[in-house]
């Protein structure tokens, strides 16, 4: 067996690749790369166009909400009622609390998280572009 070794480290200048190969096998991990970054930055566009149309939808919904419930009713007896108010404030505050759309107001927080995600990921991206580009 060792002389099987011995005989195959002799002929080296068959192992050796194609001088080609290098540069071929670089330009493949380079346009993998660019593939890999096109696909992040339409994923991470598409995101932020989606979760701003969905963000100003839940927005609409959330105000709609709110003005169907007696919130703001209640809220204006502070400019009305203000001295009952302040002598009452812990169940004046509860009373809005109750009446507040907490539902729709959570939901409104999702697009909203994912807004700001994708820009999260637009600025790495960014970042991606021009890392390289910097000259001093």
């Amino acid at each position: 067996m060792s002389k099987k070794l011995t005989d195959l480290f002799q002929n080296i200048s068959e192992i050796n690749p194609n001088k080609k190969l290098a540069g071929l096998i670089l330009a493949r991990i380079e346009k993998m790369q660019k593939r890999r970054l096109w696909l992040e930055t339409i994923s991470s566009f598409s995101g932020f166009f989606v979760s701003i149309s969905m963000a100003i939808y839940i927005f609409l919904i959330f105000g709609n909400s709110l003005i169907n419930s007696q919130f703001w009713n209640i809220l204006t007896l502070v400019f009305s009622d203000a001295s009952v108010v302040i002598a009452h404030y812990p169940e004046f505050l509860y009373s809005l609390l109750e009446t507040l759309p907490a539902m729709t107001l959570t939901i409104m927080l999702v697009p909203i998280f994912t807004l700001l995600l994708s820009l999260y990921f637009i600025s790495e991206i960014y970042n991606k572009f021009n890392k390289y580009k910097y000259y001093f």
